[in-house]
């Protein structure tokens, strides 16, 4: 019997500690997640992740737990060097006065030059382009930036596709349009599907703003030309009687084109009534151009249709001209 109890004691002895109440575990994890903010808010970055590690086991299905292990995941990501890479781009990112000096943007960058190749590094080039692009008015040193996210192997897709939008639009806002194919290029299968037809988009834009012009600088000189050879004919008093005749009704249309248009517009939330009446000042001299050009001009039925093609599509480049320089989403809504 005494042997029986023995052996009885010692199982109980070496049996398994009862698992501690859950209440515990989630008052430990809780405390873990706070120290680990602590940390990861003094950027000691080291501590915290091995505080988000220990928080998420010790209550896998505590609230804190995904936001442990999703921040846990980030530090992770961004380790190259002992985290001392992270902290330097930390400090500057998470201080506005910093993030908007440009002394203290160029330091990063130049010490971005030291960093392992890694996530760190690529995302202090995104951080000063941005400064540089928007802030500062260095959109080439922001370009130059960009242009090596793009082409960093190490770079997050979804960093790099932004990347590549950023610089293809720098590109294009510099009217440089060279420039900006050669970016869509540059990032390849890793840029927006969509990056390639926008550029080819701004392309057309390109074309038909130049061929806008062209109409409307020929329609301006071939009139010019039949006004010179009425006077030498001496039919010029007709061209001035003829304009006198149509001006009011110039004006009137044009005034109503601006106004009705303008109204309409206006009866939608996101409706803008500017191109209506920017196009209403644009039809006056036109419409005047044009009426010279036929007084002045031969009354042949080809010439008469030769004008009327042109003022057409003088016309039609006069619009493009308004929409473009009102607003480009217009020209985007037309497939332009």
């Amino acid at each position: 019997m005494l042997l029986i109890a023995i052996l009885a004691f010692a199982r109980r002895a070496g049996a398994a500690p009862a698992e501690e109440p859950q209440e515990i575990r989630r008052a430990r994890a809780e405390t873990l997640f706070r120290e680990a903010e602590k940390d990861d808010e003094a950027f000691a970055f080291a501590r915290a992740l091995g505080r988000y590690d220990e928080a998420r086991a010790a209550d896998p299905t505590s609230p804190r737990a995904p936001r442990a292990e999703a921040r846990a995941a980030i530090l992770r990501a961004h380790a190259e060097g002992d985290f001392v890479p992270f902290t330097k781009l930390e400090r500057v990112r998470r201080d506005p006065a910093l993030s908007s000096d440009p002394a203290a943007i160029d330091a990063l960058v130049s010490e971005a030059e030291t960093f392992p190749e890694g996530r760190v590094r690529v995302e202090a080039w995104v951080l000063a382009a941005e400064a540089y692009a928007h802030r500062f008015g260095r959109p080439g040193d922001a370009m130059r930036l960009l242009r090596r996210v793009v082409v960093d192997a190490k770079a997050d897709p979804v960093l790099a596709r932004k990347a590549a939008r950023d610089l293809v639009g720098l590109h294009l806002g510099a009217g440089d349009l060279a420039g900006a194919t050669e970016a869509a290029r540059l990032a390849g299968d890793r840029a927006d599907p969509k990056l390639a037809r926008d550029v080819a988009r701004a392309a057309r834009r390109q074309t038909l703003h130049y061929a806008s012009i062209c109409a409307l600088l020929a329609i301006a000189a071939l009139a010019a030309r039949a006004v010179v050879a009425a006077a030498r004919r001496g039919t010029l008093g007709d061209v001035a009687s003829a304009l006198r005749k149509i001006g009011p009704l110039v004006v009137a249309y044009a005034a109503y084109v601006a106004i009705a248009g303008g109204v309409l517009a206006s009866r939608y939330e996101q409706g803008n009534a500017k191109p209506f009446l920017s196009f209403g000042v644009v039809l006056v001299p036109l419409f005047l151009v044009a009426r010279a050009w036929g007084a002045a001009g031969g009354a042949r039925p080809a010439a008469k249709a030769a004008r009327a093609v042109a003022c057409a599509a003088g016309a039609i480049g006069a619009g493009f001209l308004v929409l473009e320089s009102v607003d480009v989403a217009y020209l985007e809504g037309l497939g332009l």
